[in-house]
């Protein structure tokens, strides 16, 4: 009964320690992508990059299909251009 009982608390604590691996490696991304974010971004941009997001979401419900870089590519210039005014 013993090898059971420890056969069964090792396998707890080897579950206890990947959650926690997995638990901090998350926590790890999310601060990264915050602080990458405060760094590099600006309202202006996350606001064009919303309007990229919506448009394209809207194109592929149009033509039923994924689109292609090339679409994708011309989406994001436009909504670009005129953010920027370029």
């Amino acid at each position: 009964m013993d090898k059971y009982t420890y056969f069964i608390l090792g396998i707890l604590l080897g579950l206890g320690i990947a959650i926690y691996f997995w638990a901090s490696r998350e926590e790890k991304i999310e601060n990264k992508i915050k602080l990458d974010r405060k760094i590099f971004s600006t309202e202006k941009l996350d606001k064009t990059m919303e309007t990229v997001v919506e448009r394209i979401t809207n194109n592929i419900n149009e033509v039923k299909r994924e689109l292609t870089e090339e679409e994708k590519n011309e989406i994001i210039m436009q909504c670009y251009k005129e953010k920027f005014l370029l």
